[in-house]
């Protein structure tokens, strides 16, 4: 994996960090109308899979067009590009992972 695609990554995580911490510090986000909206779980949730979602789309899209013969898309773009779906996609399982085994800890413990 070259550095330019583990910075990428990084700085994926490092947003998302920064989203949830934002989601402990203000559980308010207000809009242009100064309506206050909830910041949920669920909202955090849906964008990170979309991304994830985006980002293999993406790797695809790359992947049929080098095999089409684009001349603009090298191997390696295409290489670097399945390997960030690969990573996201392993990342996703692995939260779900911990969010199943949370739930099931916490439907465990008696009342």
């Amino acid at each position: 994996m070259s550095i330019q695609s583990m910075k990428g990554v990084l700085d994926q995580i490092s947003f998302q960090a920064q989203q949830t911490s934002a989601t402990q510090k203000t559980p308010f986000i207000s809009d242009n109308k100064n309506v206050e909206k909830k910041l949920q779980f669920s909202d955090i949730l849906f964008d990170s899979i979309n991304n994830i979602s985006q980002v293999q789309n993406t790797a695809k899209t790359q992947a049929q067009d080098y095999m089409t013969g684009a001349t603009d898309i090298g191997l390696n773009d295409v290489m670097v590009s399945m390997q960030k779906s690969s990573v996201a996609l392993n990342l996703g399982i692995q939260v779900r992972n911990k969010m199943v085994s949370a739930y099931q800890e916490v439907m465990s413990m008696s009342v």
